[in-house]
């Protein structure tokens, strides 16, 4: 009950006045008299446990709307598209300022691919916050990158001030981005605990939901050192010169005393001072970490547009109170309601426009090879659980079977069969809805992509094996861009890839279809094996390989070894049932 996002999003909005809560989505937008006809909505989003960060956040001057996952989890891509039909029009322009966490990439990615290619949205942008500078730019692994931390308040209240005041979509994004990626704003956070009037148990660099920090301290009888290691990791991107003007804001990341806040403050303003020149301090709970001990120091470049101060003091009207602005008693009282319950946004979009479709045998294949991928992946639950606790929570097997399970269900209900490229859709909302983590969101972000290559018709409508082999690259190429994984990280994607490159030389040669679908299964199960003796570089696996120092392993990557069993599983029952 404590941890409920919805009984805690309903108290939000109990106490603040001009918001809509949708309660089956959990989001919290802007009444619809307050959004500005015509500006550039702008939606945050991410797990709970960092209020006020998003929802505190919403209102005039900064967010259109944020959507809420459970603590510590990415909203589902289905609470983020629905948010979005309740903010905006498909024609609207919409940027979803994101913090840069796998889970996070994931499912606003297959969101906004949703929301285009089921509902006609044609301006959406990804805009991904990265301002920690805690891990060096020579330690940073592409696929986790550097993470999203408090900066991203300060980016939603610069850009939401350019969105209120009309700015188009352009700018603002190129403002954002630049801003970003020439490192006008980093973050540094810590995390410690205070025993006896002393610092305990520091961990300098600690992300906010637990990530290993970069360095740990034993006992400290004051913050100095502290600061200093975390203004030489700052200094990197802004450079410390006392006309260098920056503004400051330290956050308190939720368990912290006003009273030790205080002692911290004390000693890193005039650290601060003797190397730049401070021109604003905000100090509070901007982003926290339920209860975390901790704080986090950002600094922001004002060099970097004589604007800034103009964003930054424009009046915002929203809940959370560290930035000012008129209470929210005179607005309209807050509403809530479900999602489900409104009529007008019942539609499913785009279906009814396919074009591809297979025939009654073509059919009765597909039912067989989905249903012989069901029942392998279900058989082998315990191997791929034995595989994953090597290096991992041991629950692949589990959370990969709640996946087939459905499907095998769905198959005998509801799954259309008859038209790919909605097929490929509901798979991909299957698997969203049924396997957790960020497993979930890569099978159903690859999936969604994959059913690009079954919507135009060309002059043969028949389907061939060449529609299979653009599935597969619409799909991989899916993987690398939102999880930013490459080849080679010991994931999914390697015998993915490998089973793409292979399928398209056997094709290239000339073979039949049995024998490129065999061609494809044998890449799979190769390059799932070669994963043993591959150092993980993206997920949980990566930072047990980086704590052990192992480069091998007894057993492949569950998530790849998976790929190599529904490969095979599709093979064989292509083979059993295919007619020349």
């Amino acid at each position: 009950m404590l941890q409920n996002v919805s009984t805690s999003l309903a108290g939000f909005v109990r106490a603040n006045n001009g918001l809509r809560y949708i309660s089956d989505r959990n989001c919290i937008i802007r009444r619809e008299d307050q959004l500005s006809k015509g500006k550039v909505k702008l939606i945050s989003g991410g797990g709970s446990g960092h209020e006020p960060a998003h929802n505190g956040y919403v209102g005039k001057g900064m967010l259109d709307a944020a959507v809420c996952g459970d603590v510590f989890c990415s909203p589902s891509a289905t609470s983020i598209v629905d948010c979005l039909r309740m903010v905006a029009d498909p024609d609207d322009s919409v940027l979803f300022i994101v913090n840069n966490y796998t889970g996070d990439r994931l499912n606003f990615g297959l969101a906004v691919e949703r929301a285009r290619s089921q509902y006609g949205y044609k301006r959406l942008q990804i805009l991904l916050n990265d301002d920690d500078c805690s891990i060096m730019e020579s330690m940073t692994r592409k696929s986790v990158g550097k993470r999203g931390l408090a900066g991203c308040v300060l980016l939603i209240k610069m850009l939401g001030a350019m969105a209120e005041l009309g700015s188009a979509m352009d700018e603002i994004v190129e403002f954002g981005e630049r801003l970003l990626r020439e490192g006008f704003i980093a973050t540094f956070g810590f995390t410690f605990d205070v025993i006896d009037g002393k610092l305990h148990n520091v961990e300098l660099g600690k992300g906010l939901h637990g990530e290993p920090g970069v360095y740990k301290m034993g006992q400290c009888n004051g913050f100095d050192s502290v600061i200093y290691f975390a203004l030489d990791r700052i200094a990197a991107k802004i450079a410390p010169y006392s006309d260098n003007d920056v503004a400051v804001l330290v956050n308190n990341l939720g368990g912290t005393s006003e009273f030790t806040l205080g002692v911290f403050l004390s000693t890193l303003l005039p650290m601060l001072a003797n190397d730049y020149n401070v021109k604003r301090v905000y100090v509070g709970n901007f982003f926290t970490s339920l209860n975390q001990s901790g704080l986090s120091i950002t600094l922001l470049n004002l060099k970097y547009s004589d604007k800034i101060l103009q964003y930054l003091n424009y009046e915002v009207q929203v809940a959370s109170t560290l930035f000012g602005g008129p209470p929210s008693y005179d607005l309209p009282p807050s509403e809530a309601f479900n999602f489900d319950d409104l009529e007008k946004y019942q539609m499913n979009g785009n279906t009814g426009e396919f074009k591809l479709s297979f025939d009654e045998s073509a059919q009765s294949i597909i039912k067989s090879i989905l249903k012989n991928i069901g029942g392998t992946l279900l058989n082998n639950r315990e191997l791929l659980n034995t595989y994953d606790g090597e290096c991992g929570d041991g629950d692949t097997g589990n959370t990969i079977a709640n996946g087939a399970t459905a499907l095998l269900v769905n198959l005998e209900s509801t799954l259309d069969v008859c038209y790919p490229a909605k097929m490929f859709q509901e798979l991909s909302k299957i698997m969203q809805m049924n396997i957790g983590g960020t497993s979930g969101a890569i099978y159903s972000l690859f999936l969604h992509a994959a059913f690009n290559a079954f919507l135009e018709a060309d002059d043969d409508p028949k389907i061939t094996i060449k529609h299979w082999l653009w599935a597969l690259t619409y799909g991989n190429s899916a993987i690398m861009q939102y999880a930013q994984t490459e080849i080679g990280d010991r994931t999914m994607l390697d015998p993915l890839k490998r089973g793409e490159d292979d399928l398209r030389r056997a094709i290239l040669q000339n073979l039949s279809t049995v024998r490129c679908v065999e061609k494809f299964a044998t890449a799979c199960e190769i390059e799932a094996k070669a994963t043993r003796k591959m150092i993980p570089k993206s997920g949980r696996a990566s930072y047990c390989a980086t704590q052990s120092g192992r480069g091998d392993f007894e057993h492949p990557d569950p998530g790849a070894h998976a790929v190599a069993l529904w490969a095979r599983a599709l093979a064989a029952a292509y083979k059993e049932n295919y007619v020349e």
